[in-house]
């Protein structure tokens, strides 16, 4: 490869970038994982409640979910097969064919594309479910970029998490806008550089998003104008 050819895919990197949680900002899967889990529980004697949710540490991952509510409630965890297989299921439903494209999100998207930036999201679910989501929100039409990170941990996104899933998508250097759902989200991208904006839910609404730029109930509540003259230094 020539020097000029290397030069001119270092220009073409973007200075700027909007990245956001896949399943948690642009489809509130939350609600739908609290509603499975709590089925799952209960066939092991165990009544989940939004505060035991809350506090179980709420993992992407079904098994390592499942796992943590058991043990929180003093319950061995172990055959717990059949229950990871209904949560799994019932999220995979929900992004097939319930799940709707949040419209505060939508209105920044396009805000944001408006200025010639690039939207990414994000995900700890499989591939092919995010796909599908994605497909179901409208995201792949509206032009917004999926990383899928090569290895999700019980707890996601930490900073290495951000640091990983930025090399994957080339946007390590670029000039972060950050929306994110829970603490975790938030420290991990505030450690890789990012200007978060925080949307909680009931159940990470109690969390501590320090650090942030705004915390919002929902991101209809502020214009997008106003979120990106906030953030994105340009």
């Amino acid at each position: 490869m020539s020097d000029e050819v290397k030069t001119d895919e270092k220009q073409a990197r973007a200075t700027h970038a909007l990245i956001f949680e896949l399943e948690y900002v642009a489809a509130r899967k939350r609600q739908v994982e609290f509603t499975a889990i709590k089925a799952a529980a209960k066939t092991k004697g165990v009544e989940l409640t939004p505060v035991s949710f809350a506090r179980s540490g709420m993992s992407p991952l079904p098994r390592a979910a499942v796992t943590s509510v058991l043990i929180q409630a003093g319950k061995k965890a172990d055959a717990i097969e059949k229950a990871v297989a209904s949560v799994e299921k019932e999220v995979k439903a929900y992004c097939e064919n319930d799940a709707e494209l949040d419209k505060g999100l939508e209105k920044l998207i396009k805000a944001v594309q408006g200025k010639g930036i690039p939207v990414v999201a994000f995900t700890a679910l499989p591939e092919a479910v995010a796909v599908t989501l994605m497909e179901k929100l409208g995201l792949d039409k509206m032009g917004v970029e999926l990383v899928i990170p090569d290895e999700v941990k019980e707890s996601f996104p930490r900073a290495d998490s951000w640091l990983k899933m930025l090399k994957k998508c080339d946007k390590e250097d670029a000039t972060l806008v950050a929306v994110v759902s829970s603490q975790i989200a938030c420290k991990g991208g505030l450690t890789a550089g990012a200007a978060c904006i925080a949307v909680p839910d009931e159940y990470t609404a109690f969390q501590d998003f320090s650090g942030a730029k705004l915390v919002l109930d929902s991101l209809s509540d502020v214009k997008p104008k106003e979120i990106l003259d906030l953030t994105l230094r340009m």
